[in-house]
């Protein structure tokens, strides 16, 4: 009978100690701010929590980013001809594709400066003759191009940090030459006295002129210089992508290819031209851009923990359920 008294006595005394568990002597206790709500979270979820709500509401708080992007773009570019020879030679515009690669800094979501290396060629056309005996003649120079440019943002919306919109910009580029012959040339023709040029035969005219046109092309030997103003509309893509449409207008500072031309008719007396490129064009094209670096302003960023639905509860509510 003492030995089953004294087991049952012992039953009481040890069921309570397990009925606690070995988990809870190490396991802080958790404070409840509401019937199901801890208070107390692991470091894991607190920065899940946190970087959902920067990706939903912290745009408004963005201070600087960095972003990486390339354009892809057609240009135009058109030669400068100060003489014609009565209408026997003049140039054109001339259309090509280009490319660019680009890094660029954003402050405030209002101003922005990217610099980048652009694959782009200058062109010098010579057109000689006309209609369908035209004969083309285009040359290029090395289609290297450093840029850099400032751009500011013009909003659109009552949002204070929509990303989408006009910038407007303006700009430098950096033309290196090499100051090396490109080509020479010679082109000739008859025609007959009294034509006004040309290349066919008229059967009923007996005097025919030989006319000569010797051309040489040539890079700049010194660093030529483009100033730039540009205009493009941005829109997120969702993320941190971005797409810009862009187009912009160039004026060239120093030419960065000429060709020297001397005329004869007949191995008389020569006249001399020139046809000169400097970049003066237009470009339309897009941009892709990647952001690789946020940074947000501190000062501002808690407001975001007080949206509803994510402001704390208050103190006394606070003890009231602990005394729960």
């Amino acid at each position: 009978m003492k030995t089953a008294l004294t087991t049952f006595w012992l039953s009481l005394i040890i069921s309570p100690a397990f009925s606690q568990g070995m988990t809870d002597y190490y396991r802080p206790p958790v404070e409840t701010v509401g019937d199901d709500q801890p208070e107390w979270r692991s470091t894991r979820t607190r920065r899940t929590e946190l970087t959902q709500l920067v990706a939903r509401y912290g745009e408004a708080y963005i201070r600087e980013r960095w972003y990486v992007g390339g354009d892809g773009f057609f240009r135009t570019d058109q030669s400068q001809l100060d003489q014609t020879f009565n209408g026997l030679i003049s140039t054109k515009a001339t259309i090509r594709t280009g490319w660019s690669a680009l890094v660029g800094w954003v402050g405030n979501e209002r101003w922005a400066l990217e610099g980048g290396y652009a694959r782009s060629a200058i062109h010098n056309t010579l057109v000689v003759g006309s209609g369908s005996n035209a004969l083309d003649l285009r040359f290029e120079n090395n289609k290297n191009g450093y840029v850099i440019r400032g751009k500011r943002l013009l909003r659109f919306g009552n949002r204070a940090a929509r990303r989408s919109g006009v910038w407007l910009g303006a700009g430098l580029w950096m033309i290196p030459n090499n100051g090396r012959q490109l080509s020479s040339f010679l082109v000739e023709g008859y025609t007959y006295s009294g034509s006004g040029g040309g290349y066919r035969r008229q059967p009923n005219r007996t005097q025919i002129d030989t006319i000569q046109i010797f051309g040489e092309t040539r890079l700049s030997p010194n660093v030529s210089g483009l100033a730039e103003a540009s205009a493009e509309y941005t829109v997120k893509l969702g993320g941190r992508a971005e797409l810009s449409f862009f187009a912009r207008k160039y004026w060239g500072l120093d030419p960065s290819i000429t060709t020297n031309l001397m005329y004869s008719v007949n191995h008389g007396a020569s006249q001399a031209a020139v046809l000169r490129s400097d970049g003066s064009g237009w470009s339309v094209g897009v941009s892709l851009r990647y952001v690789y670096a946020l940074r947000y302003d501190l000062r501002k960023m808690p407001g975001i923990f007080n949206l509803r639905g994510n402001r704390p509860e208050s103190a006394p509510a606070k003890r009231r359920s602990n005394q729960l």
